[in-house]
């Protein structure tokens, strides 16, 4: 038997996809992603070596789709709180896009394997880097520590992680400049964060 092909993979995926929408990682079984996805358990087998492994492929993936998206959002901005705007809305956009993958990505990835939960800690890791670049713009007299952007950061993602186990994606754009009021204001103080707060939207 051979490795799954790409379309076997993109069966496996929008299996993966929709039974953790339906039921949850933790009351998955294997058997039941290849009934699902008609995928022979030889095939399966080749390429990975358990539904762990299947999961943590797939979830880098839509890590790794997220970062493109993000990096096309940055393009031109320079400024940090233009990245982090950019950054917030094409985060938000990108798990509104796909409810499974919101899922997936936010709830589902910490009841996975190590493999999993290890994509899930670097990428969360990428975007407190983010906000820790506001340590470089701090007005104060002390600049942030990191613990500040990991605050930060675990403040956004809870949100995030409420929005999407609640069933829906009920987190909407006009939560985003709130967001980033918390996000600016340990670093650039109160009239910076305010002006976030009549900042609108970039476009689509």
């Amino acid at each position: 038997m051979s490795n799954p092909s790409p379309d076997q993979a993109s069966r496996l995926r929008e299996a993966l996809l929709d039974l953790c929408a339906e039921r949850g990682y933790v009351d998955l079984e294997l058997q039941d992603l290849l009934d699902r996805a008609g995928v022979e358990r030889a095939a399966f087998d080749r390429e990975y070596s358990d539904l762990d492994a299947c999961f943590a492929a797939v979830l880098g993936q839509v890590y790794a789709d997220f970062f493109v998206r993000a990096q096309a959002a940055v393009e031109g901005q320079s400024g940090w709180r233009d990245r982090m705007r950019a950054t917030a809305y094409a985060l938000l956009r990108f798990l509104r896009s796909d409810e499974r993958v919101a899922r997936l990505a936010a709830v589902e990835a910490q009841h996975a394997g190590e493999g999993a939960q290890l994509l899930f800690l670097e990428t969360f890791n990428r975007l407190v880097d983010l906000i820790d670049e506001g340590s470089a713009e701090a007005t104060g007299p002390d600049s942030p520590s990191r613990a500040t952007a990991l605050g930060v950061g675990g403040v956004v993602f809870a949100r995030i992680q409420e929005a999407v186990a609640e069933g829906e994606l009920g987190l909407g754009e006009e939560e985003i400049p709130q967001l980033m009021y918390a996000a600016v204001f340990p670093y650039l103080g109160a009239e910076a964060a305010e002006e976030e707060l009549r900042t609108p939207a970039p476009p689509l």
